[in-house]
């Protein structure tokens, strides 16, 4: 028998996240197949079972052979996954939503006008949007500094729920029972859209026997008034799967935790992005149970008054804004002329898919279409009680100025709030606390229209594919460059 050539290959395995065995393996020089073992020697041997090559075997002239002295030690094989770097610097710099100095606050100390609304990130730069993390919303406060950075996701201890908790880009866990979302482009996470059904399947995630099942959703800031109903629903939220309706756009926090049947814990928490088309205006106030306030919008092709009189008319809006009494499903709204004619402001209308979900489903395809523009909800309705009213412009023109006013109708004094959003994403929050509309309260003695909140005028833009973006000016008293603008019986634009 010919002298058998042998080289001995090292063979490290590093997995990220975990550490590597090295082993050696008898390979024929002259085939690329392994051999039979020789004799005494196994096919693979653990480094820390190998003394010495010469102690093995005698093989002279051979040089491709690898003295295990060489091989270090597992303990000091570095990891092939390099974690992303923090980023964090000694000053905050403005502008970007992030907390570039690392003490907890995005962007703090910037200046901003009042209401602005912008993504941010409370953990450090370096891992915005690495694994299961993800931007939250900071509005800009009266005092024109940021506000705190609401939810999304920060970075968490790490835990056994297949997500890269820590945010380093190398902290995921892929042996895990649970295997939480991975991120926004995660296929289980998929857009969501107002009115509209959002099956949560706990399947998606854990695959194993499950003693119990717990989905918990948080909202905007209209879900932060305490007295406002919630601006969604959760069906079967003790189940594996659950139901989730959600009445707003903008993003909502899903959570899902999960207990085995060995009473072993495991969670998961991600954002679902809720997206309406266009335009879309809401307003929720925490007296809803006993004020009376209307949402409108003005039509961007004049500047005509809201109210036409201050006479017998007074309470009914002129067609040239939209509101209770014109772009709901039933129209409401009389004048001493008859009926009101629905607002046609020359926009296509939209497929019923867009509001046949909504509280006045039936009626709206009862008519055929989704009206545009269009109320969802009154408060002032039985089915809107205790809800945010929301007024939508599926389908805006380009470079079109819309302003948006709120009406005390009756009732005591009110804290409006209103969001402004462009194709899902919320640009402005306007009233939200500490920074309330002061005394707006409903009619008073001798006048016939009580306090009217002009908010901001809302430009918007269309691109080529249809998706439009936002740009909002604050409205202040005439001569004021701060302040909310609030009028008594004043119908003018």
């Amino acid at each position: 028998m010919r002298p058998l050539a042998v080289s001995l290959l090292v063979v490290a395995t590093v997995v990220s996240g975990c550490g590597a065995r090295t082993a050696l393996r008898v390979r024929d020089a002259s085939a690329d197949h392994d051999v039979a073992p020789v004799p005494d020697v196994p096919a693979v041997m653990d480094v820390a079972d190998v003394m010495d090559v010469a102690d093995v075997m005698d093989v002279p002239d051979v040089q491709d052979v690898v003295d295990v002295a060489d091989v270090r030690d597992v303990s000091d094989v570095t990891d092939a996954c390099v974690p992303v770097e923090d980023r964090c610097g000694p000053v905050e710099i403005c502008g970007n939503g992030l907390d570039d100095n690392c003490n907890s606050a995005a962007d703090e100390g910037c200046p901003c006008d009042p209401g602005m609304v912008q993504s941010c990130f409370g953990g450090p730069p370096g891992r915005r949007n690495i694994g299961a993390c993800s931007d939250g919303t900071q509005t800009c406060l009266g005092t024109r500094q940021w506000g705190p950075c609401l939810g999304g996701i920060n970075p968490r201890p790490d835990e056994c729920n297949g997500a890269d908790n820590l945010c380093t880009g190398c902290s995921q866990r892929t042996s895990c029972p649970i295997l939480c979302p991975t991120g926004e482009d995660d296929p289980r996470v998929p857009t969501g859209a107002p009115f509209r059904e959002y099956p949560l399947r706990g399947t998606d995630f854990y695959r194993g026997s499950a003693l119990s099942w717990r989905w918990s959703v948080q909202g905007g800031p209209c879900d932060r008034i305490p007295t406002m109903s919630p601006s969604f629903e959760l069906r079967s939220a003790a189940s594996a799967n659950a139901l989730f309706i959600p009445k707003l756009s903008g993003d909502y926090t899903v959570s899902l935790t999960v207990t085995t049947l060995e009473g072993r814990t495991f969670s998961c928490s991600w954002v679902v992005h809720v997206e309406g088309p266009g335009m879309r205006i809401e307003m929720c106030y925490p007296e809803s149970s006993v004020s009376d306030l209307d949402l409108f919008i003005h039509s961007p092709r004049n500047r005509s008054p809201w109210y036409a009189t201050i006479g017998p008319d007074a309470f009914v809006p002129t067609n040239d804004c939209c509101g209770w009494h014109n772009c709901e499903a039933a129209i409401r709204g009389m004048g001493l002329g008859g009926p009101i004619p629905r607002a046609n402001w020359g926009y296509m209308q939209s497929p019923l898919a867009e509001c046949v979900n909504g509280p006045q489903g039936t009626q709206w395809q009862t008519l055929g279409f989704c009206a545009n523009p269009r109320l969802d909800i009154d408060n002032n309705l039985s089915e809107g009680t205790g809800l945010p009213e929301n007024i939508n412009v599926d389908q805006p023109g380009n470079n079109e100025t819309f302003r948006v006013m709120v009406h005390n109708f009756t009732g005591t004094v009110a804290r409006p709030l209103v969001n402004v959003y462009c194709s899902g994403r919320r640009v402005a929050t306007f009233g939200a606390a500490p920074d309330e509309v002061p005394r707006f309260e409903g009619a008073r003695p001798g006048r016939t229209i009580g306090a009217m909140w002009r908010v901001a005028d809302v430009t918007t833009r269309v691109d080529a594919m249809g998706r439009t973006t936002c740009t909002v000016a604050p409205l202040h008293p005439p001569g004021s460059t701060s302040g909310y603008w609030v009028t008594f019986a004043d119908p003018q634009y």
